[in-house]
């Protein structure tokens, strides 16, 4: 007896005017040299604006470094909004 088969359909987005799944190049990470002579990386949307970045780094190669391994990394990263308690840092 033959097993019938069914059709899945791709989640849609709860908002339909926005695509389930972002498009692939929306941001971009740079690595640039500030005006201390060192080098840091900020993960930039597409307009221009930076919506992340790193400390500074000696070299321009540990700064890529770290970067590589954020963006090879935070698709496994958990989502937490909600900070433990006993975890917070004080924002410098």
């Amino acid at each position: 007896m033959a097993t019938a088969t069914k059709k899945v359909r791709a989640a849609a987005s709860p908002d339909r005017t926005r695509p389930a799944v972002p498009e692939a190049a929306s941001l971009e990470f740079r690595i640039y040299l500030d005006n201390g002579g060192r080098y840091s990386w900020e993960i930039v949307e597409v307009g221009g604006e930076s919506v992340a970045h790193s400390a500074s780094f000696v070299s321009r190669d540990e700064a890529e470094r770290a970067a590589r391994l954020v963006y090879e990394q935070a698709r496994s990263a958990r989502f937490e909004p909600d900070v433990p308690e006993g975890h917070q840092t004080a924002a410098v």
